[in-house]
């Protein structure tokens, strides 16, 4: 009987929508930037800390001095996003909000997803566009927010979630194929938004978001949840949503509270620290090096034959070299990690300064670089694992 009610069999990642509050500025600075309505060091004039649209009056939760573009975001100011959102226009604006995915449906792989609700900016109201600028007047599905803030860790590209990655069959694995991605804003307005996120976690609204020895880019939001068809004033949607590493991003984390309670109703005291923990314990279970103070690599000489002794030039090669890793001369390459276990195949990748994204489990069967493949600018290495090495073909059999 537990299980029959709709509310328990509910998907709420896909059939829940919400406003997002605060979180939704990250649509509005990335429109703000891609059309050059704004700098990141502009300043903008929030110190009444409190703004009226007609009738209505929006405050701040603290009264700040001037404010650059990039502290509205870092402080989450509304004064500041109402601002920037009148600058950009309700035209422009709702544009961004449709480049990032809003107002349809985000993965399609589960039934019953909402397209969310969104209504046509040409029909915008003053009012409208200020709440829209803060998050507010649009419901959004938590895969939307998701696979929004994925397009800013992606550098600005938009892509479809997907539920399953790939299929095995015995040893033969074939990925989904996944749609094409879309662009939302250009990689530099990406770059941009990237080091604001970054000092959301580090100095502003969510500085309990912060992960032991990695970079974290995020944006918290409080929302007052509509009650009775009025805004509560006890009742909210505190939320967090981010990635990390933030520079090589490995995951996008959303966490969205309830109706808080304890005293606690904002998203950077309630749910910033949850995205820490869950972020956390991801991390070490995926095996993701931290990205903060690594373990100093060790330096040597490369010998040179053809000079007929030891060249000038250093090489990075492995730190410590304690494990039978092989050292080589010249330049450094991927090594051979068929056959390895997940642990020891990330180390060695790690002690080269490179990222192991792991897919499956038990022993490395494939992986992508090719062994041999120089490192150069290369930051991560992909491999697949599985229980056992595939069969050799047999004889006469196609290669693939």
């Amino acid at each position: 009987q537990y299980q029959r009610q709709p509310d328990v069999r509910r998907n709420r990642a896909v059939q829940e929508i919400y406003e997002p509050g605060s979180t939704f500025k990250i649509v509005t600075a990335s429109a703000a930037l891609e059309e050059h309505a704004f700098t990141t060091d502009e300043v903008i004039d929030v110190s009444a800390g409190t703004i009226r649209i007609g009738s209505r009056r929006v405050n701040d939760t603290h009264r700040y001095g001037p404010l650059s573009f990039t502290d509205v975001l870092v402080k989450s100011s509304n004064v500041g996003a109402i601002k920037i959102g009148e600058r950009v226009g309700a035209e422009r604006l709702g544009q961004y909000v449709a480049r990032f995915g809003f107002g349809r449906r985000a993965c399609g792989d589960l039934p019953g997803e909402t397209p969310g609700m969104l209504s046509d900016s040409s029909s915008w109201s003053a009012s409208t566009l200020a709440s829209v600028s803060m998050g507010y007047e649009i419901g959004v599905t938590p895969v939307q927010m998701v696979a929004a803030v994925s397009a800013v860790a992606n550098g600005g590209e938009l892509l479809q979630p997907r539920l399953v990655r790939a299929i095995r069959n015995g040893a033969k694995r074939s990925e989904v194929e996944r749609a094409a991605p879309r662009r939302a804003i250009n990689a530099r307005t990406a770059s941009e938004l990237l080091g604001i996120m970054e000092q959301v976690t580090e100095r502003g609204t969510a500085t309990a978001a912060a992960v032991p020895g990695y970079t974290v880019a995020g944006k918290t939001g409080t929302a007052s949840k509509v009650v009775n068809g009025a805004y509560s004033k006890k009742d909210y949607h505190a939320s967090f949503v981010g990635f990390v590493p933030s520079r090589q991003p490995a995951l996008t984390i959303l966490v969205v509270i309830d109706s808080p309670r304890k005293g606690q109703i904002y998203g950077g005291a309630v749910a910033a620290p949850a995205f820490s923990r869950v972020a956390a314990q991801a991390l070490r279970y995926l095996r993701i090096p931290p990205t903060l103070n690594p373990a100093p690599p060790v330096y040597v000489a490369s010998a040179d034959d053809g000079a007929g002794g030891v060249s000038a030039s250093i090489q990075r090669i492995a730190a410590p070299i304690d494990d039978g890793l092989d050292v080589r001369t010249g330049p450094p390459v991927v090594p051979d990690l068929r056959g390895l276990g997940a642990r020891e195949a990330a180390l060695r990748l790690a002690r080269l300064g490179l990222t192991a994204r792991l897919s499956g489990d038990g022993i490395v069967i494939q992986q992508d670089p090719e062994p041999g493949t120089p490192i150069n600018q290369r930051t991560s290495c992909r491999l697949w694992l599985d229980r056992a090495l595939p069969s050799p073909p047999s004889p006469g059999s196609p290669e693939r």
